[in-house]
């Protein structure tokens, strides 16, 4: 075995030392500072005659510390002098150095500050974990949440540097109200980087990530996290988005009963579907779903104990009654002979929780209902698919669901493969393997064309928002040349595309990340309206209906929101809000004052909660 000198031994213990952060290097300099202060004092204490040991020790140490002290000595004394000297000039070297440590510790505390690499200090904060565009979807919606609430907090942890992270933020929502917003750097799914972050406080993480592995493996270090930290809070739960239907089960069991799992393409895919068929649908699901319009709430409402939820529709004068909670099951859109119990809890649709005010049920004049039953016949329709995705054969199922067999579907895409849509589902499909040009548009588009602008996601978000933009500009000068009419309905990625959009006339958007941002929120703020919102966008059940005004009213006459409710009733529907499409589209509609005088045309629509 090697045998390394004494100095070298020495050396590796001093680097060493020095490698351990300032406090170490303090200690060291302490240790150093007190030996020569004792060796000082010692020599000069066998200079003097005057005084013991501990006066010349004590001595030395106020000339290390203090070089105004050397003033004050004996000139006389020669080699106490001297010592005195030599303990000053230690006292220079050594201050100088502290000084240094000091200043470095200073600015590598500040440098880590700057990183994020410090531990927050919040409680009954949201986590976002992931910083990419949805996530000003969450936070404009959160901080709304919490408008009426003081020092509300959101973390956010991203891979990007915490000061790039800040000025971002700061840019794009330069008001936050009572919400402050801090953001953290680090590995997604590390523990340290979930302890810096305060996971084991929080009320609530949203992973906020696009691609399923990275997804379930961040919940699994969640769920790892909670078992070592040993958190017992039953409320604290994971929100997150799974594009790939296979992944579900693994998202699921990842969480271990704390996770909300999103099956983001089928919700994005039944929206774009009933949107190509009820344009300004996308608008009432986004409102409903929005903090800063009208949500549902979950009250309880002793007055309306005892009363049938029929009674209920007309004893609300600004929200809408749209279902009940029984026990543990929410109902939307219950019979309208359902018996509100002393326990039941209302769904409510109002502009914030607890605003609703009640009033004297009206006495509604029969003869501005319309009591006709109408069936629900399958419409023959006409559906133009400018690109695809792979959300395509999702929309066309749910899509075929609401259409006659024998409705005309055309998919325009150049990339398309021949067996892309192999299966028809029931529809009368035809594929057009062709670049979108003006003169195949215009043999394409009819009269009464629903035209459908799907995302391309094989590019970038900004490439294929510009794509979409062209089309649209290209149909609307068809429609203006050629006196033709036809709806749009327009997918798009990027939120600030839609300002640009709307110059082109678009009928409706759907943008997904802001769908599933909204989403996410919701459950994030109030995890108890997690069985309304499976109820509202479950395949069966209740949805949301736009049909036509005078299934309800007489057109041309002056009717209110009570007589809407009071029809919508008696044909077992909740009555939500309304859209004028005479003389010019506007936007829907919901949740306004029924006192509110209204007159419809024959384009006009009614929004309302059904089952069909």
């Amino acid at each position: 075995m090697k045998k390394h000198p004494v100095r070298e031994k020495i050396r590796y213990v001093f680097d060493y030392l020095l490698s351990k952060g300032p406090v170490a290097m303090i200690g060291l300099l302490l240790a150093v500072t007190m030996t020569i202060v004792g060796i000082i004092g010692i020599v000069a204490n066998l200079c003097s005659e005057d005084g013991g040991v501990i006066y010349h020790i004590w001595n030395s140490f106020l000339h290390t510390l203090d070089p105004g002290t050397i003033s004050g000595n004996d000139a006389s004394n020669v080699p106490y002098l001297v010592m005195m000297t030599l303990a000053t000039l230690c006292g220079l070297f050594l201050t100088s150095i502290l000084i240094g440590i000091i200043t470095s510790g200073v600015e590598g505390k500040l440098n880590d500050l700057r990183k994020g690499l410090s531990v927050v200090q919040e409680k009954n904060h949201v986590v976002i974990i992931g910083f990419n565009d949805n996530t000003f979807t969450l936070l404009q919606e959160l901080v709304e949440a919490n408008a009426n609430h003081k020092n509300c907090c959101i973390v956010l942890l991203g891979e990007q540097d915490k000061e790039e992270m800040e000025e971002t933020v700061a840019a794009r929502m330069p008001d936050t109200k009572t919400t402050h917003i801090i953001c953290r750097t680090g590995s997604l799914h590390e523990f340290y980087s979930l302890e810096r972050c305060a996971v084991e406080n929080c009320r609530s993480v949203i992973v906020n990530l696009h691609e399923d592995a990275q997804v379930i493996k961040t919940i699994l270090a969640l769920s790892a996290y909670v078992k070592e930290k040993e958190i017992l809070n039953p409320d604290m739960y994971f929100i997150a988005s799974i594009l790939d239907k296979q992944h579900l089960e693994a998202a699921r069991i990842a969480g271990e009963g704390r996770a909300e799992i999103i099956y983001a393409k089928d919700t994005i895919s039944r929206i774009i579907a009933h949107t190509c068929r009820q344009h300004g649908l996308s608008q009432v699901i986004a409102e409903i779903l929005n903090f800063s319009g009208n949500e549902m709430y979950l009250e309880r409402v002793p007055e309306m104990v005892g009363k049938t939820f029929h009674e209920a529709q007309l004893s609300f004068s600004n929200a809408v009654p749209v279902g009940l909670q029984i026990g543990d099951r929410v109902y939307l859109n219950p019979k309208m002979d359902t018996v509100i119990g002393e326990k039941d809890l209302m769904v409510l649709l109002e502009m914030d929780d607890g605003e609703y005010a009640l009033c004297a049920p009206p006495k509604v004049n029969d003869r501005m209902i319309n009591n006709g039953v109408y069936c629900a016949l399958r419409e023959k329709d006409h559906l133009l698919i400018l690109g695809s995705n792979d959300k395509l054969p999702m929309i066309l199922q749910e899509y075929s669901q609401y259409v006659d067999p024998a409705s005309e579907v055309v998919v325009v895409d150049e990339e398309m493969s021949d067996d892309y849509l192999a299966e028809t589902y029931g529809l009368n499909i035809t594929q057009c393997q062709q670049p979108v040009r003006r003169n195949l548009l215009q043999q394409l588009v009819r009269q009464g064309t629903n035209i459908l602008l799907l995302n391309d996601d094989s590019q970038d978000g900004e490439t294929s928002d510009t794509n979409t933009l062209l089309n649209l500009i290209l149909l609307r000068d068809i429609a203006e040349n050629e006196q033709r009419h036809f709806s749009i309905t327009t997918e798009m990625r990027n939120p600030e595309n839609q300002r640009l959009a709307v110059r082109a006339r678009v009928d409706d958007f759907v943008i997904g990340s802001n769908f599933i941002g909204l989403l996410m929120a919701q459950i994030a703020e109030n995890h108890k309206m997690l069985p309304l919102i499976h109820e509202l966008l479950n395949e069966e059940g209740c949805e949301f209906y736009m049909k036509s005004a005078s299934q309800y009213v007489p057109l041309g006459v002056e009717v209110n929101g009570f007589v809407l409710a009071e029809s919508a009733a008696r044909k077992g529907e909740v009555y939500v809000g309304y859209r004028k499409l005479t003389p010019t589209p506007q936007p829907v509609q919901v949740n306004t004052d029924k006192n509110e005088p209204l007159v419809f045309s024959e384009n006009d629509l009614i929004v309302v909660i059904a089952e069909e």
